[in-house]
């Protein structure tokens, strides 16, 4: 298992087995082959293929289509039957879900004093920790935030905050504390981001909207960000939304940070579905690749964001670990204190675990 970023060799190595498949999909044999489909089926919805078709198009006539899609990749069935012609798309430019994953994922603050990119760069403390179960038996995702104050005991650290785990033994050792700490849970993959990865994603998507509630000013000096936001929906650029996501001066602290984190990965969701995005599909993964690090492989990435993309909001479930803040005089420093019941609650008819 390997602690280095995702490289674009990664997304290279995927492109062979699909070039093999553009001669009999070019956009005649395309059409030989769908004629008789359309003439035996009466009540397909033309308007749907016509949406599909002109998709195509938009991506280069079917020819640069055809290098990442094979036609028999796209769920033609699904889409005479119904199935949303962006969510065969989608589904057709990634790779199946073959099995449920349980992945944590981990927003760290970047070591600002090293290389972008580098794995050293991934080591800092996280800012946020999400365990995500992605199951396609019944096409759900539950996403449990886990704050960052939660207070664990970390082997040779002694009792600490759930965020120092990455930084004293990266991701392996914060997937073992996370694991502890939720009854074993099975942790199959982990994903580290860098939190500047944020912004550029979000920039490479040309904004997000977002409804401000209330006004936000604040400066974070240690990780240079300026927050400076108004009440009310807008469009968020890459660093408005990185602001959004970690403003500090809130009553509800480290639960409020959480809840607009929620906020921002609905949005995005919302955003990357929109079937034009394939058109920025190589910009996208370009912008990122340096502020990703993972275990996953390049496919298996592919197969749990299009799986995402493709569900309806109410199959994507949002939870957070629930406890409570330590007394001022309770600790040495503030924690969030979480008891087995909490965890029952969290875990319990939701995550597998060992």
């Amino acid at each position: 298992m390997s602690n280095r970023p995702i490289t674009m060799s990664k997304v290279r190595s995927a492109a062979p087995s699909n070039c093999a498949d553009l001669s009999p999909n070019s956009p005649e044999s395309m059409q030989v082959d769908l004629s008789p489909t359309i003439t035996k089926v009466k009540r397909i919805s033309f308007a749907k293929i016509g949406f599909t078709l002109s998709i195509l198009i938009s991506v280069g006539a079917g020819a640069f289509l055809g290098r990442i899609v094979p036609i028999n990749a796209l769920d033609w069935g699904g889409l005479l039957t119904g199935r949303k012609p962006e969510d065969v798309l989608m589904e057709g430019l990634g790779r199946k879900l073959e099995r449920p994953y349980q992945i944590l994922v981990i927003g760290v603050d970047r070591v600002l004093d090293v290389p972008l990119g580098s794995p050293e760069s991934f080591n800092g403390r996280s800012d946020s920790m999400l365990l995500i179960r992605f199951d396609p038996s019944d096409r759900s995702v539950n996403i449990l935030s886990i704050p960052r104050d939660t207070q664990v005991p970390i082997p040779n650290y002694g009792v600490t905050k759930i965020n120092a785990a990455n930084v004293y033994g990266g991701a392996e050792l914060a997937r073992e504390v996370v694991s502890e700490k939720l009854n074993g849970v099975e942790i199959d993959h982990y994903v580290r981001l860098d939190t500047s990865g944020l912004s550029a994603l979000v920039n490479a998507l040309g904004g997000i909207e977002v409804n401000v509630p209330k006004r936000m000013k604040y400066v974070d000096k240690t990780q240079k960000l300026n927050i400076d936001l108004y009440a009310g929906k807008q469009i968020l650029n890459g660093e408005q939304a990185e602001g959004f996501a970690r403003f500090r001066q809130d009553e509800e602290a480290d639960i409020g940070r959480i809840k607009r984190q929620q906020i921002i990965l609905k949005a995005i969701k919302a955003k990357i579905a929109n079937p034009a995005v394939v058109l920025n599909l190589p910009d996208l993964i370009n912008v990122m690749k340096k502020h990703v690090d993972s275990s996953l492989s390049f496919d298996e990435l592919m197969a749990i964001a299009t799986f995402t993309l493709t569900l309806k909001p109410e199959q994507i479930q949002t939870s957070t670990l629930k406890g409570r803040t330590s007394e001022p005089n309770e600790f040495r420093f503030s924690y969030w204190i979480v008891n087995p019941e909490d965890v029952d609650q969290a875990i319990v008819g939701k995550f597998k675990t060992k």
